[in-house]
Formats: C-alpha cells, structure tokens, sequence
C-alpha cells in the first residue's frame, strides 16, 4: 500500500464504487477505495435493486433518469465488455388509493414528464394486461414507467470496481478504515481531514470521502469526534425485512414491480429467482443501534401482514407460503434523502450517505456528479439540495408521500 493517494474513499458499496470510477474516468487523480470485508458486503449486497424515476423531489428524478440510462447500457457507460448489472426491463406499477395520495400520484407522474421520465397514468384495465396477477378494484390512481426495471447489485458493485481497477484505481478489501487523521496530529479540535488510519498504517489523501451508509456514526466516534459531531450527522439506522413467497403457479421475471401506496407500509414487491415475489416495506422498519447487529429473524406479525396484503393485491398468493427472508440496514436522514456534500467543519472529508433506501437506483448519477463535484467540475445535476447543512438550516428535500423510502 502507498502512502498516499488524492482521493481515499471509505465504503465498498455501490457508491464507493461508482465515485472511485468516476474520479479515474474524469481524471488522472489518484485513488484508493477501502472496504473492511469484501468488495459489497454491506448494505448494498442486500439492496432489493429496483429501479425506478418516480419521485416526488425534481433532483432525485434528474439523477434516476441518468442512472436508468446507465443500468440500461451499462457495458457501454462503463467502457468495458465483460461487466454486467443483471438488468431486467419489467417496467413499475405505482399505486394509490383513493385520497391524497390519488392526487399527488397525478401531479407527480406530470411533472416527471416534464423533466422527461417516460411516465404515464394508466386506467386499472391497461394495469391488468401489463400484469395479470393484479386485483386494482380498491385503486384509484396508477402509475406506469415502462422502462424501469431492477438488476443484480452485486455484479453492478463489481462491475464498477472492475472498470475502476482497470483506470488504476487501488482497491483494498478486508481493510476497514478505522479513523481519520486530522491535522495538525494531536490536536483537540483538528483543522482538516488529511487521510484515514488502517491497520496497515496510515494513508495520506487530499481528500477522503466516507460512503458508509449505515455505518458514518461509527467512523466518526471512532476518530475521536464529539458526540455533537455525531448527532449532527442527523442519521437514524434501521432493519428492514425482506420476504419472498411462492404460489401455485411460478412467478414470472418479466411481470412488473409494483409499489402499493394503498397500504400503510408502502409495500413493495417486485419477481425474484425461483419464480416467486420479492416483498418489501418502504417504511422506517425497526430501529437499529448497530448495524452489525441485526437479528435475521423475520418478525411472525411482518409475516402475516405482508401475505395478507400480497394475498388480497394477488390472490393467487393468498395464504403462500414463505420461502426466504433476509434483512438489511437503511440509513435515514430527516427528510429521507441522501447527504452529500464536504463535511460541515471538517475540511479534507466528503460526505456521501444517508441514502434512505435508494441509493442503489441513484448510485451511476451520484458517483458521477459527486467526483464531478470533487474535481471542482460542475456537475450534471446539481448536488447543492443535498448539502449536510440542510438539517441545520431547516430546508429539508420533503417527497409529497410523507415519510418513506419514495420520496
């Protein structure tokens, strides 16, 4: 290992690694990407990896739509012919029910269009030929994007670490960045971020940036920053469960995710390997103090409500049987969006976190606009909605759906 790199990015997730590309794509810098396990072992190895434009903030769609373009031609965006992202074109049914929720959907679904999103409102008829299983009777208002889809999240990881590895991007696995180093060394209130400390020794950086999700609290204990640094990062961590059943019948790939506004969690469910439905919530979950610490369990009463809301959205998975679970943490922020910016106070440190459960689908965009940004280039979207100082000024990135994952 070198002692010293331009760039020294912390977090071998999907975001990590879409930066680390991009910085040696754009330039001739030097970098180094540091994960404590292997290349995506975290939280994107558990990312449900649906692909989608709908959202209520205008920059979350401006950064989706150019991710979608990425996912769709992925060898190409990359520069290399051996890397794959597993996508899969299904397409994405949003749903809501009668109310609010109704009208928002609408004006939502107009204004994407106008930002381009290939959007439109459907009626129930057109909702049951895209996807035959659907019982629409309690719905009211539908959504339809037929060039979404969901993909692989570990072969897009790896796929971005192979094209990094080839532009000289220095990756280190198994190798967890366990502090900053500050400078000037032992000063109480340290001036700037100067590198990360390892167990294989320190690592001079011009600039380091922390892409570790759940686990940005963590760092900055660990470096010696005061509790008020920490809270001030205003990130809540969280388990959420994701559950698979199987019907009579298999479960086609082909068939559309749909994400269910009718019920209270905001249900998600998309098809999955072995011809059954992926299910998810896109609620908080369950408070989480340390995300290396999760119990796998699949609460009993989660269970029950998503088979009797899977049930009565496609009766022919009325009382299916559960045939896996998995958890994995999400990282929220106030507003539910992400983070990212250079750390308020801490010169020398980029904060990339706080993804809230969609940071799969915006990671091409953001790894680009972020090392955009970090080459001091302007960026193709514009990341000042996402400043780390937003929480402190009260001008918070709120979705029209209230707290959740789609905003």
């Amino acid at each position: 290992m070198r002692s010293g790199y331009d760039f020294a990015i912390a977090g071998g997730g999907v975001i990590g690694a879409s930066v680390a590309f991009h910085l040696a794509e754009l330039s001739d810098a030097s970098v180094a990407l540091f994960d404590r396990g292997e290349i995506c072992s975290g939280g994107t190895r558990r990312s449900c990896a649906i692909i989608r434009s709908h959202y209520s903030v205008a920059s979350n769609t401006a950064l989706t739509l150019r991710s979608l373009d990425v996912f769709r031609n992925f060898r190409e965006a990359l520069g290399e012919d051996d890397v794959a992202c597993g996508f899969v074109n299904s397409g994405y049914l949003i749903l809501a029910g009668p109310g609010t929720f109704a009208d928002r959907l609408a004006d939502n679904l107009a204004g994407q269009r106008e930002l381009g999103a290939d959007t439109s409102p459907i009626g129930r008829a057109e909702a049951r030929e895209l996807h035959p299983w659907l019982e629409v009777e309690d719905v009211a208002a539908i959504g339809w994007e037929p060039a979404s889809g969901y993909a692989d999240p570990v072969a897009t990881t790896l796929g971005y670490v192979t094209a990094a590895r080839r532009r000289g991007v220095a990756v280190f696995e198994h190798t967890p960045v366990e502090r900053l180093r500050f400078a000037p060394d032992g000063d109480p209130s340290p001036s700037r971020v100067t590198g990360v400390m390892t167990p294989g020794g320190t690592v001079e950086a011009g600039c380091v940036v922390s892409a570790l999700g759940p686990w940005s609290p963590g760092l900055y204990a660990a470096s010696g920053l005061s509790e008020d640094a920490v809270e001030a990062l205003r990130l809540q961590v969280s388990r959420h469960v994701v559950l698979t059943f199987g019907a009579a019948s298999s479960y086609g790939p082909e068939l559309p995710i749909v994400k269910d506004l009718a019920v209270d969690n905001k249900m998600y469910f998309r098809p999955a390997d072995g011809g059954v439905v992926l299910v998810g919530t896109g609620d908080f979950g369950d408070p989480l103090e340390d995300p290396d610490r999760m119990t796998a369990a699949a609460p009993r009463d989660l269970v029950s409500l998503q088979r009797a809301q899977i049930g009565a959205r496609m009766p022919a998975f009325e009382g299916a049987r559960l045939t896996d679970s998995w958890v994995g943490p999400y990282d929220i922020t106030p507003d539910w969006n992400p983070v990212l910016g250079p750390a308020p106070g801490l010169p020398g440190l980029y904060l990339a976190y706080g993804f809230s459960g969609h940071g799969f689908k915006l990671a091409p965009a953001v790894g680009r606009c972020v090392a955009q940004s970090l080459l001091g280039e302007k960026p193709d979207v514009d990341l000042a909605p996402y400043r780390p100082e937003r929480f402190r000024e009260e001008v918070l990135l709120l979705g029209a759906y209230g707290s959740g994952s789609i905003s």
